[in-house]
């Protein structure tokens, strides 16, 4: 306990510090034609879920060297890129070599195509959610629910990973959602929070994978995970380039089309996951072949959801042209 109202405080007074110190160096947010906000705002304030994760490293005898030291690495390339735009190959070179970190610490006994995926899987969640990352409050909301249902896990399913990890993390989420989780945020996570906050939720996800060979660990991130492949897809039926900016996820249409708040979008998706989470917690007992048919029959009906609503969207956008 004397530990975490030590990474609290810590989080608190680093939140209040960073404030005027990004406000001294100009690291804010301008509005541009796909931002979902109006107001120049403080961009970075991601970065206390680094300073809770070095808090766990520096307090559990260096646990996890070569997974903090890929987080170490795209914190520092992502904190760069807030502050100057970084080509997109020294970006993409960064998710590498963190990602390849993130598998020499999980993964040893998968063949080399397997290993190959996962890398690729990593990389790309990364990327996905970060993209996520476009209305007030969605990503630490979001990521509250995944984090209690990977908590729930750790402690009464499985013990897959060191629960404070996990549990700094959810600190720092909290402390970062009262800066940020409101209707005109104080500072947002920036790529420093997203990627940082990304590579922890996969790392967390790669040892519970690990343990268990469970395809439940797709429905612990299917509403991010349904709404950033289906909107890929859909770029890719548009032959639009993956690299150019774009207003296609389906939080973005009900922002811009059905104009519902930040945070009721973000409750949304965060209830939405909760259910499936649930779903996951109460059936994890259940045999491998079991789990895989209610995977595939969960990852249909959110296909169906997502199709069902950007049609929906499409209609209402066609109406008011």
């Amino acid at each position: 306990m004397y530990n975490y109202l030590i990474v609290s405080l810590l989080l608190i007074i680093s939140s209040l510090l960073y404030i005027p110190i990004a406000k001294r160096f100009n690291i804010v947010d301008k509005p541009n034609h796909r931002s979902s906000h109006t107001k120049v705002t403080i961009r970075g304030g991601g970065i206390i879920f680094f300073i809770g994760a070095l808090f766990f490293f520096l307090t559990t005898g260096l646990q996890y060297p070569f997974f903090f030291a890929g987080l170490t690495i795209l914190a520092v390339v992502s904190f760069i890129d807030d502050l100057i735009s970084l080509s997109a190959l020294l970006r993409f070179s960064a998710q590498v070599i963190a990602c390849l970190l993130l598998m020499y610490q999980s993964i040893d006994d998968y063949n080399l195509l397997f290993l190959l995926f996962l890398l690729i899987a990593a990389i790309a969640f990364v990327n996905a959610y970060n993209f996520m990352d476009g209305i007030n409050g969605i990503t630490g909301i979001y990521s509250i629910g995944v984090l209690c249902s990977l908590i729930y896990v750790d402690f009464y399913i499985i013990d897959y990973i060191e629960k404070d990890l996990l549990l700094y993390t959810l600190i720092s989420i909290i402390i970062f959602g009262y800066f940020n989780f409101r209707k005109k945020a104080i500072f947002f996570a920036g790529d420093i929070g997203s990627v940082t906050l990304a590579f922890i939720l996969v790392f967390a996800a790669y040892q519970l994978l690990i343990a268990t060979d469970s395809p439940y660990v797709l429905l612990l991130f299917i509403v991010y995970g349904t709404d950033s492949l289906m909107t890929i897809l859909k770029r890719f039926y548009l032959k639009e380039k993956l690299s150019e900016p774009h207003r296609h996820h389906i939080y973005q249409q009900l922002t811009d089309v059905k104009k519902i708040g930040h945070i009721k979008i973000s409750v949304i998706y965060l209830v939405l996951q909760l259910i499936v989470s649930s779903v996951v917690i109460t059936t994890f007992s259940y045999d491998l072949s079991v789990q895989w048919v209610i995977t595939i029959i969960t990852l249909i009906i959110f296909a169906g959801i997502y199709l069902t609503l950007n049609k929906m969207l499409m209609r209402s956008i066609q109406k008011e042209g």
